[in-house]
């Protein structure tokens, strides 16, 4: 295998091992916050700063994400649901 994509690969897996890392603590971390919105929200953080941002769906919290904080490490959780998109957003 080629070095770039033997360390893209190392990298990917780093990112996906560090949100899952923090992603379920910032969600922990704000159960209180997260539990007075409506159920099926959709909630985007950013896992460096717990900074979040919300939205009806995957696609409108995935954007409102990328627009705030640009290419960084995030987790989505939605309210009711939860659940972890492959490594976050990179």
């Amino acid at each position: 295998m080629d070095d770039d994509f033997e360390r893209r690969r190392s990298h990917m897996s780093a990112v996906t091992e560090f949100a899952a890392k923090t992603g379920p603590a910032w969600v922990d971390e704000f159960k209180f916050e997260l539990s007075k919105l409506p159920r099926g929200t959709v909630v985007a953080i950013n896992c460096v700063t717990g900074e979040y941002v919300t939205g009806t769906g995957l696609a409108e919290a995935s954007d409102a994400f990328e627009r705030r904080f640009g290419k960084t490490v995030g987790w989505i959780h939605e309210i009711g649901g939860g659940f972890f998109v492959g490594g976050g957003i990179v």
